[in-house]
Parts: structure tokens; C-alpha cells; sequence
């Protein structure tokens, strides 16, 4: 039996995906969090100008629970920092009900508007930046649990997660309307993306024309309204246009959910900003092997 997954891939933080992965994120990544810390810290002692270590050392050390050390270390990588990224990044979220992180937010939001614009809600910009915090959360744990009896705990503790995101952003487009790009800014806009997206059909159906409205008028993400698209169509039994979701094949090995026209697809996906399927699917160990084609 064919199992679907819920493929959902955000590029949160900048600071992971520049540098070249080290051995300490390696251990990271396999949940040797104490040794990778040691690692982590050896690396400061030896390079403390490293922002992407500096960056990955308090990720490890937050994931850890090390919360006080996890403040000392994000402090320091993030002197200067206007991107917002890190305030959206998951691993920080045992911070989340800790005083210093509203510290962290206003600080970040004073540096963006400094630099670039004025957010028309910042605190709703803070609340939904929060949001997609918790809505990413627990991956990390979800992938390297091997306990069944954990990995359905995290999947419930997920779930209630998401009803209750959900629940609140219902509230938010009630109140603001839909959270605008120019009015809250791409990574707080995003976020309804995702809760969406995690969300059952009949909501997804429900925003659907309200989110292609936001992404015709730039206000939203075309690259997330594909890849909603392709959500709705495969619950619905029919075949996705962008290449963007993913199921197991049974046998513990992923495949591409069926896609309507294969051979358009890369044409399709560059549309919205989309990047080739080829190397998209290479995440799960999949190989595309169709021949692209160009209308």
C-alpha cells in the first residue's frame, strides 16, 4: 500500500546552507547533540568570527535545551543580521516562552525597518514569524526517532499544533485580512502558507482563491501556491502540475505523486520559480529520468 507524505520544504536560515557541512553538523544531524556541541565549541574557541558555526552551535544548543547558552551563542551570530531567518528557524523552539526571544524579535524588527521598510503589523509580523517556528518543529526529532510509539507522540503533538496555528490564523484573517507581503513581509507571509498547507482539504479549498488573489498581486508566494495546488489535486486523486509532492512506494523507497504532462514540468516549475525537478527530487534519493520538453 502507497503511503503520502506531507512534503513541505522551506529554506529557513540562511546561515545553515551557506557554509560547507562539518563534522559537527554531521553529528548533529544524527543526534549526537552533546558531542557535536563539543565540536561546535571547539570551533568557536578556534574561529570565533564563524558566524555559521557560531549560528549551528546555538541551534544544538537550544535543540539540547541548553537554553541559557543557546541565548549567549544566537546573540553573537546574529550582531548585524536583517534577514529575519533566524527568528523563523525551528530549532530555537524551546526558546519561544522565554523573554529573551520577544528581546530578540523587537531588536530584529528595529534592524529591518532601519534597513529596508516599515511592517504596517510588527506584532503580528513577531506572532506569525512564532508560527511557522512551531508549525516546522520537531522534524529534527520526528526523523531520527526509531521508537514507533515516539514518532506517533511527536505526530500527535504536531497535529494539535497545527489545529491550533490553524485555529489562530483564521482569527488573523478575520481581523487584518490576508497577511500581505508588503505589510508583513515575506517570512511572516509565508507562514500562512504553511499552515495551510498542513491544513485539511476543505481549508485548503476554502483559501485557495484567496491565496492565487495574494500571488497574482505579488502578494503572496507563486512558488507556494504551486505546491498548494499540487496538495489539493493529489488529495483529490488527480495528477499534480508541479512536481512538488512526494509518497512512499511501499517498499520504504519515495516516488513523485503522479504529474499531469511530465515532460512540461521543469517549464512549468521555472513559471513560478520552481527549480528543476531533477534536482529537487534528489532529496529522496529519487532519480528523474523523463526527458524535458519546452512549449
Amino acid at each position: 500500500m502507497k503511503t503520502t507524505f506531507i512534503i513541505s520544504l522551506v529554506s529557513l536560515v540562511s546561515f545553515k546552507s551557506s557554509a560547507q557541512k562539518t563534522p559537527a553538523d554531521s553529528l548533529r544531524d544524527i543526534g549526537q547533540l552533546q558531542t557535536a556541541i563539543e565540536q561546535y565549541s571547539e570551533q568557536y574557541l578556534d574561529d570565533p568570527a564563524n558566524k555559521y558555526n557560531t549560528y549551528n552551535y546555538a541551534c544544538a544548543l537550544a535543540l539540547s535545551e541548553q537554553i541559557d547558552s543557546a541565548f549567549h551563542y544566537l546573540n553573537i551570530a546574529l550582531t548585524g543580521d536583517t534577514t529575519a531567518r533566524p527568528l523563523n528557524d525551528p530549532d530555537f523552539y524551546f526558546l519561544l516562552e522565554d523573554s529573551r526571544w520577544a528581546d530578540l524579535e523587537n531588536e530584529m524588527i528595529k534592524r529591518i525597518e532601519e534597513a529596508f521598510f516599515t511592517y504596517k503589523y510588527p506584532d503580528l509580523v513577531k506572532e506569525l514569524w512564532r508560527m511557522k517556528i512551531k508549525d516546522q518543529a520537531f522534524y529534527y526529532h520526528e526523523n531520527l526517532a526509531e521508537n514507533k510509539l515516539f514518532n506517533s507522540a511527536i505526530w500527535e503533538l504536531k497535529r494539535k499544533i497545527n489545529e491550533q496555528n490553524l485555529d489562530r490564523l483564521e482569527e488573523i484573517i478575520e481581523e487584518y485580512g490576508w497577511p500581505k507581503q508588503s505589510e508583513v513581509g515575506h517570512m511572516a507571509a509565508g507562514t500562512v502558507f504553511l499552515i495551510i498547507q498542513h491544513a485539511d482539504l476543505e481549508t485548503q479549498k476554502k483559501y485557495l482563491p484567496t491565496m492565487t488573489e495574494a500571488a497574482n498581486n505579488d502578494e503572496a508566494q507563486w512558488s507556494s501556491l504551486a505546491m498548494l495546488m499540487d496538495r489539493i489535486n493529489m488529495r483529490e486523486g488527480k495528477p499534480q502540475i508541479y512536481g512538488s509532492q512526494i509518497r512512499g512506494n511501499g517498499d520504504g523507497n519515495f516516488e513523485v505523486y503522479e504529474i499531469e504532462n511530465p515532460e512540461y514540468v521543469n517549464q512549468r516549475r521555472a513559471e513560478v520559480g520552481l527549480g528543476p525537478i531533477e534536482d529537487y527530487v534528489k532529496i529522496w534519493d529519487i532519480e528523474w529520468t523523463i526527458e524535458q520538453k519546452a512549449k
